[in-house]
């Protein structure tokens, strides 16, 4: 429970029963329980959803769920995204690229991306068909706390300067990340059937993609690249489960 919680205090702003954590073997603890967590974004989103669709017209309610996803985590994978585009868009040498996310004024491509992102994600769930709504919006969060997980374990770090995403790259073993793996493919069973294991395998290719872009661009992963990878596996996650799931 207290890895859960720490899992929690890390992604979210949600409120959580325990401290924050003050040893990396804490953090590495909750580094498991980062797909529980978007599972429970999810099932918020699912309740939200419920409740609104009664209410509010479609597209106020797809509107105020991508506001959720950005509120519920403090902006925090949004971020990342932001940073790690404008490093990665720059003409400069890795190492100034690195540098330059520490730059805390957004710049034009990582202002754009972020625009795209949040407006796919909008157009996605405008799309959804209702049969496969409340899954895709379960699972999308889970596959881009899972995506993290995977990319901590998978690629070379580039920091070496302590902090907490340096801690978790330490703690980011191989059992730990078959045991969130599993626990995603168990809730994607369940929410997709057989399908569950295509979009999953999907999100692991887009992480490999992803982190391989980063890497040509940058010495290593950094906190704000995993953030990225995150939320373009979420928004990847809303528009493939119906293309998977209408297929199958």
């Amino acid at each position: 429970m207290r890895g859960f919680a720490t899992a929690l205090q890390f992604l979210t702003r949600l409120p959580a029963p325990y401290p924050h954590a003050t040893s990396a073997a804490q953090l590495g603890a909750a580094l498991v329980y980062f797909p529980a967590v978007g599972a429970l974004i999810g099932a918020l989103l699912v309740a939200l959803d419920a409740a609104l669709g009664r209410l509010l017209a479609p597209a106020v309610v797809d509107a105020l769920l991508v506001a959720t996803l950005v509120v519920v985590s403090g902006a925090l994978h949004l971020d990342g995204l932001v940073d790690s585009c404008d490093a990665v868009c720059t003409r400069a040498t890795p190492e100034a690229r690195l540098a330059l996310m520490h730059d805390s004024r957004a710049h034009a491509p990582g202002t754009i991306v972020a625009c795209l992102v949040v407006l796919a994600k909008f157009a996605a769930l405008s799309t959804l068909p209702d049969a496969v709504r409340a899954p895709a919006l379960l699972v999308a969060p889970l596959l881009g706390r899972w995506a993290i997980v995977v990319a901590y374990w998978a690629y070379p770090y580039a920091r070496t300067t302590p902090g907490a995403s340096l801690a978790l790259k330490a703690q980011a073993t191989a059992p730990r990340t078959a045991a969130a793996t599993l626990f995603a493919l168990v809730v994607l069973a369940l929410a997709l059937g057989p399908a569950g294991l295509v979009v999953l395998a999907g999100a692991g290719a887009a992480v490999h993609l992803l982190a391989s872009g980063f890497r040509a661009r940058l010495p290593g992963l950094t906190g704000d690249t995993y953030g990225a990878i995150a939320e373009l596996v979420e928004t990847l996650a809303l528009a493939l489960v119906p293309l998977v799931v209408s297929g199958w």
